[in-house]
């Protein structure tokens, strides 16, 4: 490896998602300067030109939600001969935008929870009635491209549920939504790193689920390697596999998936930039199969 690679970790932006990820970009800066790197850290919100990010090796993409994940920025720097770290731009479209996700999961007999599509929040409130009779058991409302947990609500009755007053507190309410099918059970979060499948994990809150607020606030989350007899663990790695492999996703990633009370496993969603705080997923996932975080962020980097 060149010890005096130029890197460009760019981090910021302006999503709702932006403090996690100024979070996520200073570990990795301070990771790379370890490694032997000459990091420099690049707030997307203060990037004019992106032919700047052409004086650098490497752009490490540290952008959470839709300026890092949605593929639009992989797509340019694709374009502009830039390298970086991470999937291609047909990856990233395909697994941010859930409804596409969804779709695709169908398309190749991954099971995932039962949903409906609505244009705004708006039409899910004149759509109550309709909602509620084929989702007896709850729902799941969140948005069709977002991440972190932004604006997503659990319903489990929708005749007590007053949507006119939770529309006033969402981040953005004219925008794409999924109503997904509430499926009580376990999570899990499966990573993996260059071809590799990580350590699975089991994600427990005590929060109504995992929420914006159990994953970077709440102390109280437990975050416990998967305990499952042989036949689940390789059923779930073997689910993760085939989902990184139909996204054809690159370098690292990870898949969050449901199992239900009758050992059921149906996929969530996919994530091409985790993060990589001290809260995150993916790097004790990856510190369970022996990786520090500095070998991470090293080798994600190669």
């Amino acid at each position: 490896m060149d010890k005096m690679k130029k890197v460009c970790v760019l981090y910021g932006g302006n999503s709702s998602e932006r403090e996690v990820s100024l979070i996520s970009g200073r570990f990795i800066h301070e990771s790379l300067c370890k490694n032997g790197y000459k990091s420099y850290l690049i707030d997307f919100k203060d990037l004019i030109d992106l032919e700047k990010l052409k004086d650098f090796n490497l752009v490490f993409i540290a952008l959470h939600g839709q300026e890092g994940e949605s593929g639009i920025l992989q797509s340019k720097m694709e374009k502009a001969g830039i390298k970086y770290t991470g999937s291609d731009f047909e990856a990233c479209k395909n697994s941010w935008d859930k409804k596409f996700c969804k779709n695709i999961l169908r398309q190749h007999n991954l099971p995932t929870p039962d949903f409906l599509v609505y244009k705004t929040f708006q039409e899910i409130i004149e759509s109550k009635n309709i909602i509620e009779e084929q989702f007896q058991e709850g729902a799941f409302i969140k948005p069709s491209k977002e991440g972190s947990s932004i604006d997503i609500i659990k319903v489990m009755d929708f005749s007590k549920f007053d949507l006119e007053k939770i529309k006033l507190n969402l981040v953005d309410d004219d925008r794409e939504f999924l109503v997904e099918r509430f499926i009580k059970g376990r999570e899990f979060t499966v990573g993996f790193l260059n071809e590799n499948i990580l350590e699975p994990l089991e994600i427990i809150t005590k929060r109504e689920f995992y929420d914006y607020k159990a994953k970077y606030d709440d102390n109280e989350t437990l975050i416990i390697k998967a305990d499952l007899d042989e036949n689940d663990m390789s059923a779930l790695k073997e689910m993760a596999k085939k989902c990184f492999s139909v996204f054809r996703l690159s370098r690292w990633g990870r898949v969050d998936i449901l199992q239900d009370q009758k050992g059921n496993f149906f996929v969530l969603e996919l994530n091409t930039v985790p993060g990589m705080t001290d809260h995150s997923l993916y790097p004790y996932a990856a510190s369970l199969k022996g990786f520090s975080f500095d070998e991470l962020v090293n080798e994600i980097a190669k």
